[in-house]
């Protein structure tokens, strides 16, 4: 949420960037961060982003699948599918 923030404010200013994740929130379901995660994505060498890291970790803490972003190059020793959002719709309208 806080990289979406940071991505809105710079495109709508504050007002509209939190009515866009107001509305984004009622979507998406916030996964809580804890000591594990962080300390998967701190000692994993292999994934040379930290936040791509808390991503890739907490989706495979809460047992999600795949991940989709548009950063899909910083993915590369993922152990789940990564997607692009519209890979992904373009495989859900199958």
């Amino acid at each position: 949420m806080a990289n979406t923030n940071y991505q809105l404010l710079k495109q709508l200013g504050s007002s509209e960037a939190k009515n866009v994740l107001r509305n984004f929130r009622l979507l998406a379901e916030v996964l809580p961060l804890n000591e594990k995660i962080v300390d998967l994505s701190i000692n994993d060498e292999k994934m040379t982003d930290f936040e791509d890291g808390l991503q890739l970790y907490s989706a495979l803490e809460f047992g999600y699948d795949i991940i989709i972003t548009r950063n899909q190059k910083d993915f590369k020793s993922a152990t789940i599918p990564v997607m692009s959002p519209s890979e992904y719709i373009t495989g859900r309208k199958k």
